[in-house]
């Protein structure tokens, strides 16, 4: 790219001297120009870079040939080290101004973008100068967005692309001369960021449309470190709103596969909590986290009765315990709930959990019927264990070392189903199956929780309680 740009420049000198030049040289010239002007060029590779630059400080920036001294006015922003060359050549530059100088610097200033170091005075006051000198794409370009005051285009760009349509992105990141790659430079990271954090403060109705563009434009290996404010921009709107299925499984697909099952992967979201709190402070970071896990409890949930449902020979009893814990579910008051897969039942509950288009994770079940499946499930500090067949419900404190933990990969069978009665241990069968099992239930949690069930409140007292 630097050599195809230096040879442009060598046409346009033979063209400004006058020389002959077939009729199509400046037409096709300033198609070439044009399309430089429409995008930040390539950085070049820091290897290549770093050893001639280090010839440059030595040979001085007001001995360089106009070529080296582009090069230098490109890349000499890589790193700190390099700041005072960059900063020397600016000077030159302003002293002796060409159209590719200019472009080498507002290549540079997009490129590297380097926000944190004092350079960037220098280096965004030289290409606004670079910008306005011409009549050209960037002077219209910094009048619209004012690209080159580093704390105001980010965020101006991103104002504009929020709520586009995909087509309209990409044409407007064109007009922006960053190309349809964010990644590509450090300003379009920039770009990439400040569209998180607007998105991250919309309302629910006005997030769905920039979360899908923030899911094309994200690229995992470039865009890591921005990986933090696409969670919050991706979970924050939704904090007291539900999205609709078909948003949240696209945007649960992108953070099981970029983060993991804040479940099962507890340290990384841990981390994501920690990055988010330095600007948003640790319960709105908490906050945040605490969405996700909320969808999955819920997909667990709903997705265990649904394929019990299909599953069982005695439906009638299955949709009254579905009809009651999930009124619990509805109301928010189950804080997890983790399946658990007798080893017989495993494959079919799966392939009827995969064909709503969920990814389920759970548990299986050594010991014991191998048809028989659990859910595991909080409610306030009670940790309970409900089965798909006719095996009893037990309840313990979740205190209690001999209680199930939440999400282990697998559970004995036969401690699921102990009758080892103690005092923060107790377990109730669903017999009559109707009426009165809800209201014993029901009781039982109030009872140790003082959460009432959204229909059966405090439950029935039984004689003796």
């Amino acid at each position: 790219m630097t050599h195809i740009r230096s040879a442009i420049a060598h046409m346009e000198a033979l063209a400004e001297a006058g020389l002959a030049r077939p009729p199509t040289t400046q037409p096709d010239l300033r198609r070439q120009l044009a399309k430089f002007d429409a995008k930040v060029g390539e950085a070049e590779p820091v290897s290549d870079l770093k050893p001639f630059l280090r010839m440059a400080e030595q040979q001085g920036t007001e001995t360089l040939p106009r070529f080296q001294l582009n090069r230098v006015l490109r890349g000499a922003w890589c790193d700190p080290e390099f700041d005072a060359l960059g900063v020397s050549a600016l000077r030159r530059a302003n002293s002796d101004p060409r159209r590719s100088s200019d472009q080498a610097v507002i290549d540079g200033y997009l490129t590297y973008f380097p926000t944190q170091r004092p350079a960037i005075a220098s280096l965004a006051s030289a290409a606004y100068d670079a910008a306005n000198r011409h009549d050209w794409a960037w002077r219209a370009r910094d009048q619209r967005w004012g690209l080159f005051k580093p704390q105001v285009g980010p965020s101006k760009i991103a104002r504009d692309l929020i709520a586009l349509d995909a087509d309209d992105v990409t044409k407007l990141l064109s007009d922006a001369g960053l190309g349809s790659n964010l990644a590509a430079s450090a300003f379009g990271s920039a770009v990439y960021a400040a569209v998180c954090v607007t998105t991250a403060e919309l309302p629910a109705s006005e997030a769905i449309a920039p979360q899908g563009n923030l899911l094309r434009l994200f690229d995992g290996d470039a865009l890591a470190g921005q990986l933090d404010l696409l969670v919050r921009a991706l979970l924050e709107p939704w904090l007291n709103e539900k999205p609709s299925t078909e948003h949240r499984k696209v945007i649960s697909e992108f953070l099981l596969d970029q983060v993991g099952d804040p479940r099962l992967q507890k340290a990384r979201w841990d981390q994501i909590a920690r990055s988010l709190a330095k600007s948003i402070g640790e319960n709105r970071a908490r906050e945040i986290a605490q969405v996700f896990k909320r969808w999955l409890t819920d997909v667990a949930m709903r997705e265990f009765f649904r394929a019990i449902a299909k599953t069982t020979d005695r439906p009638d009893q299955w949709a009254q315990r579905e009809k009651f814990w999930m009124a619990y579910l509805d109301a928010g008051l189950v804080s997890d709930a983790w399946p658990a897969l007798g080893i017989r039942a495993r494959s079919r509950i799966e392939s009827i959990i995969r064909q709503s288009g969920e990814r389920p994770e759970y548990a299986i079940i050594r010991g014991g019927p191998a048809s028989s499946s659990s859910i595991i499930m909080q409610i306030g500090d009670l940790r309970i264990s409900e089965w798909s067949d006719n095996g009893a419900c037990r309840f313990w404190s979740d205190t209690d070392p001999k209680s199930p933990k939440l999400y282990a990969s697998v559970y004995d069978g036969g401690e699921l189903r102990t009758t080892d009665g103690r005092a923060d241990f107790e377990y109730e069968s669903h017999v009559p199956t109707s009426p009165g099992w809800e209201g014993k239930f029901a009781e039982i949690i109030y009872r140790r929780t003082s959460i009432p069930h959204p229909k059966f409140g405090q439950g029935r007292k039984r004689f003796g309680r």
